[in-house]
């Protein structure tokens, strides 16, 4: 260990690699003034009592006036909020001119379109060096939106977005794309025969990253290309069409650590369907139809964050039993139905799936047809690969 002088610049370098949050600390002077300073300092501290806390330079004018209030508000700032966070940075008693505020629960500048905010009452300042400590108590707090934050990383501004929910998936994406075109027309047909819309989708990593998406006349397509949706149960068996048992049990391992035995039950029953029969459905559901398809398609398009993540995956979990691909009824008119097969490699893997979804009201019978028509495009596409 050196025992020399810290260099500064080291100093700075070195903590510059751990990422923090960034946040307006604000308030509102005696006179009515606003006043705030961008902290990247910002921490929980205690939950009971509820604390908070930051760390301001001794020297801040800003936080000399917060202090004498004697009241703040925590504005958690968004990831696309990277402008407004440099114009609140300037060191100068107008910095709140030309900034859109409302005030908050007690009275702060609380700023729109900021992730949350937090409303505190000054507990306590400590001297650290040439910082203070301080502590707030929390009187309320607020999401107002659940999206990525804002995150100073390494000198510069940028958000969050979880690895383990973003796939490489630019060469994966790159080599599917020549497979889809040659059935392209065949998409088309399927769709337009359906009403319906028809997507390719690649696997890559732990997601299915759509590349090609077609629709019936009128029919509004609802997928956005590079959109992904989780493979975790009871969704994505199409893509262990072909794998070790091995696999089949991570992936049913990847429910989040659900103990649920009907979860793990119909994402069997759904895989064994695709084995059997080279495609597999689900045909029913109000559920799928006002909430958990919108989320899916949602999921990935905007940020992608923990909380998202778990929303979908209560939702996939909620509307697990019209996932199940119960027998049809020939003349019996199903809503909702969505159909998925699997486009094998030359080894018999499934690394792109085709899905038709958004089909009108129809009967059990043509249901069964358009499965296998999907099944017979899926074929041609792993022939041709």
């Amino acid at each position: 260990m050196s025992t020399g002088v810290l260099d500064p610049a080291d100093f700075r370098q070195v903590l510059g690699h751990h990422p923090t949050g960034v946040a307006l600390i604000s308030s509102v002077t005696a006179e009515g003034t606003p006043v705030g300073m961008i902290v990247g300092t910002f921490t929980s501290v205690s939950l009971d009592p509820p604390l908070v806390g930051f760390l301001p330079t001794r020297d801040s004018a800003s936080f000399a006036e917060i202090a004498k209030v004697g009241k703040f508000t925590v504005n958690i700032l968004a990831h696309d909020q990277e402008p407004l966070c440099r114009a609140l940075s300037r060191p100068a008693a107008t910095k709140f001119d030309g900034v859109e505020w409302s005030p908050s629960g007690n009275g702060s500048p609380l700023l729109p379109g900021v992730v949350g905010s937090i409303d505190c009452t000054l507990e306590s300042t400590t001297p650290a060096g040439d910082h203070y400590f301080v502590t707030g108590r929390v009187e309320s707090l607020a999401i107002h939106r659940p999206v990525a934050p804002l995150l100073f990383f390494q000198g510069g501004f940028g958000g969050f977005v979880p690895g383990s929910f973003v796939a490489p998936s630019d060469g994966i994406v790159a080599g599917s794309v020549p497979i889809v075109q040659r059935i392209r027309n065949g998409m088309q047909e399927l769709a337009h025969a359906a009403g319906g819309e028809v997507t390719a989708y690649a696997k890559v990593a732990d997601h299915a990253v759509a590349v090609a998406t077609v629709a019936a006349p009128g029919v509004p397509t609802s997928t956005v290309l590079g959109s992904k949706l989780p493979l975790t149960p009871p969704f994505g068996e199409v893509f262990l069409v072909g794998a070790p048992e091995a696999e089949v049990e991570q992936w049913l391992a990847s429910a989040g650590g659900s103990t649920d035995d009907e979860v793990l039950s119909v994402s069997r029953e759904r895989l064994a369907h695709a084995c059997r029969h080279g495609w597999t459905g689900s045909y029913a559901g109000d559920t799928r139809d006002r909430l958990l398809f919108p989320a899916l398609n949602e999921y990935g398009v905007d940020s992608v964050t923990p909380a998202r993540q778990r929303e979908v995956r209560q939702m996939l979990h909620a509307a697990v039993q019209e996932l199940r691909p119960v027998p049809l009824e020939a003349q019996t008119l199903y809503q909702g139905a969505s159909l998925v097969a699997p486009i094998r490699n030359a080894h018999g893997r499934c690394e792109l799936m085709l899905r038709l979804c958004r089909i009108p009201p129809t009967p059990g019978a043509d249901i069964a047809a358009w499965g296998l028509e999907l099944r017979r495009l899926a074929e041609t596409a792993t022939e041709n690969r």
